[in-house]
């Protein structure tokens, strides 16, 4: 059985015997009830927090909190007002009311430097508040304690951000609704430390693709929301193909025409001081020695005899010269960055010149990736001579098949010279061993201790973002990087601006890369708890988290650029292409009109992706459609009748379900025997194809 295919049936249930399923001791798909711990009886409370009609609890900060401290609030009080149907607002130290306090909870957020509290408890004994010195930058503490006869739930991290994660996480998994089922939201007795594993995260915002270059200053403000909320910490945000140059000419060839884009260089440095109030650096980049940017400007300079199309030489020195001096202008100019990242020309291909095509050592190294890490090594000093706290990051590819850089031991060992932590190497999926001295592979960690991991978790089942983090913690990586390209591979809202990143399948992926690099070592079992937790509440129901996760996995089966997912949004109209306008020929009448003009060769590969896709349409409409419908009617009956949780996660489902109904019709099929049809068609006109 496929990772996939393990959440792709949920049990079919009529809608009327709902309730049972949310009795206790009920095991479905491997999720177990909490223990005592996660389900407080009435003495095993610390304290209720609120009630219906009475706001037991008040939200704390300090006085002219931080942007993220305030936030953190915000999310905290607005999740124990939905919960429990009371107003509670987020209050100032100094605005607190003074009397009556031992009768209300405080829920006191802060740093040791911004809370006296925390301070004193931070400086005491290890344990709850006095672990919070050994916590890093993004670690924190939730615990409940009584001072002076005053009850609190303090929130404490080193710094802003750490403090808005530590809310988020209590609003999901500490400050929970009364299991009894009275409406309270209560806390049970806490001290939890927690820290990622995973030290960076960092989202890749492929954002020339699609729709990406349109999304103006406050779309990609929204985006960012979203990813602080998974407590994102870093940005590549791709700007050097999209960047207006100062001192060269401009060649930006931006598909549709540059009146498409949505940003200027001004609005990348505000985008980057919001980054910043988010707690993230921001990184500017783009390709290096391709990709547009400074690889545009060839045609004026003697780097153009030794070109290919994909980009520029690296061994040519008027191309390194070209590149460092356009990357340098570009961090002059976006001053609001924190540096600049690099995805060089490797992935179009090697320059095939016979300069960078000389090999260096008897192992199979060239000349072109000891030219590469020469450029990187002079932009370095470069650029460190100017802004000595500039942070910079270099892609690794590694592809056997092609030989980009699978026989390049050469290229590693200048690699490994570099040891500064202003410097990260963004390895692709394949990169988990390197090759060494003497051509032997070797752990990435043996290069370098500053490794990041690039992945694409939105075409991953669950449990393979759990398995793909655990293996780059085991293995040293510093980071995960997780691709965002705005059109990704599994989308269902290519049109929607700006991307919703509070909707399925997103929503459910981001909640996973977050909590599996926190924690990789939990089990799916207890990430599922979690799940329960955040999306039902303690005692919720157990078959909507299976609906929750039946309809990611729906969504993105088959693989990252072959799915359910493009399939429907593909025979809808509604795939974007690179011109930021929804692809023709995508219907089977419109594709097969368009084949007419074609060659055999051209109509074979027509008719197989019209099969592949009329094929992956018919099992939807004969497997999924019985099953989306029971999920339809259980959120339904969950968004009338089920607990706050329950209802805002059936909505959320419900709309997915909505949205998948509105792309079956606009595919203009609507019984299996029109698919059959097709397909039967199809199969007719292949006989004509040399590639049948």
């Amino acid at each position: 059985m496929s990772q996939h295919a393990r959440w792709t049936a949920p049990v079919l249930v009529p809608p009327g015997r709902l309730m049972r399923l949310c009795l206790p001791g009920l095991v479905l798909f491997g999720l177990y009830l909490p223990g005592p711990s996660s389900l407080p009886a009435a003495d095993d409370r610390f304290t209720i927090l609120a009630q219906p009609g009475d706001a037991r609890c008040l939200v704390v900060t300090p006085d002219q909190p931080a942007p993220m401290v305030s936030r953190g609030a915000t999310e905290l009080a607005r999740i124990i007002s939905r919960d429990s149907g009371v107003q509670v607002p987020p209050l100032e130290w100094s605005t607190r009311p003074h009397t009556a306090q031992p009768q209300k909870t405080i829920i006191l957020l802060g740093t040791p430097q911004t809370s006296p509290l925390i301070a004193q408890r931070a400086k005491g004994p290890s344990g709850g508040l006095g672990n919070l010195p050994l916590l890093g930058t993004d670690g924190y503490v939730l615990q409940t304690l009584t001072h002076h006869a005053q009850r609190y739930l303090v929130i404490a991290g080193n710094s802003p951000r750490a403090v808005y994660y530590g809310a988020v996480y209590a609003s999901e998994q500490v400050v929970l609704p009364d299991p009894s089922g009275s409406g309270a939201v209560v806390v049970a007795p806490t001290s939890l430390s927690r820290a990622p594993v995973m030290r960076e995260r960092a989202p890749y915002l492929l954002n020339f693709s699609g729709r990406g270059p349109e999304f103006e200053l406050e779309d990609w403000k929204v985006v960012l929301d979203g990813l602080a909320r998974e407590s994102h910490n870093r940005i590549y945000f791709w700007w050097q193909s999209l960047y207006k140059p100062r001192d060269f000419p401009d060649r930006r060839q931006l598909a549709g025409g540059i009146a498409r884009l949505g940003m200027t260089n001004d609005d990348v440095n505000r985008l980057a001081r919001y980054a910043h109030t988010l707690g993230m650096e921001f990184l500017i980049g783009g390709g290096a020695f391709s990709q547009g940017g400074a690889a545009s400007l060839v045609q004026d300079h003697p780097t153009t005899k030794a070109v290919k199309a994909v980009g520029m030489c690296p061994s040519h020195p008027t191309a390194q010269d070209l590149q460092i001096r356009f990357s340098l202008e570009m961090l002059e100019i976006v001053h609001e960055a924190d540096g600049v990242w690099f995805a060089p020309r490797d992935k179009d291909g090697e320059c095939h010149c016979d300069v960078c095509q000389r090999p260096v050592d008897e192992y199979g190294s060239k000349q072109y990736g000891q030219s590469e890490m020469t450029f990187l090594k002079n932009f370095c000093k470069a650029l460190w001579s100017r802004r000595p706290r500039a942070q910079v990051a270099w892609m690794v590819e590694l592809d056997k098949p092609r030989k980009m850089h699978s026989e390049d031991p050469a290229y590693f060992a200048r690699l490994r010279e570099i040891d500064d932590p202003r410097l990260h190497w963004i390895l692709r999926s394949s990169a988990w061993q390197l090759p060494g001295p003497g051509g032997n592979y070797l752990p990435a960690a043996y290069f370098s201790r500053n490794n990041i991991w690039l992945n694409k978790p939105y075409a991953s089942s669950l449990e393979t973002i759990r398995k793909d983090v655990l293996l780059a913690a085991q293995r040293g990586f510093l980071g995960y990087a997780s691709a965002f390209d705005v059109c990704f591979g599994v989308d269902y809202h290519g049109l929607s601006t700006p991307y919703p990143t509070d909707k399925l399948p997103y929503e459910l992926t981001s909640y996973a890369f977050r909590e599996f690099c926190w924690e990789p070592a939990q089990t799916m079992s207890q990430f599922r708890m979690r799940m329960r937790n955040r999306y039902c509440g303690p005692t919720g129901s157990l078959q909507l988290i299976d609906d929750l996760i039946f309809l990611r996995a729906f969504a993105i089966r088959g693989t990252w650029n072959q799915n359910t997912s493009n399939m429907l949004t593909r025979m809808a109209g509604e795939m974007v292409g690179s011109d930021g306008q929804p692809l023709a020929n995508t219907t089977v009448a419109s594709a097969l009109e368009a084949a007419k003009g074609d060659n055999k060769q051209g109509r074979a590969l027509t008719y197989a992706r019209l099969k592949r896709d009329l094929t992956m349409l018919r099992e939807v409409m004969t497997r999924d459609l019985p099953l989306l419908k029971q999920v339809q009617n259980r959120c339904r009956e969950f968004a009338a009748i089920g607990s706050s949780r329950e209802m805002n996660t059936a909505r959320m489902c419900l709309e997915f379900i909505d949205h998948t109904h509105r792309l079956l019709r606009k595919s203009r099929f609507r019984r299996v025997e029109e698919v059959d049809a097709a397909l039967a068609d199809l199969a007719a006109r292949s006989n004509d194809s040399p590639c049948r």
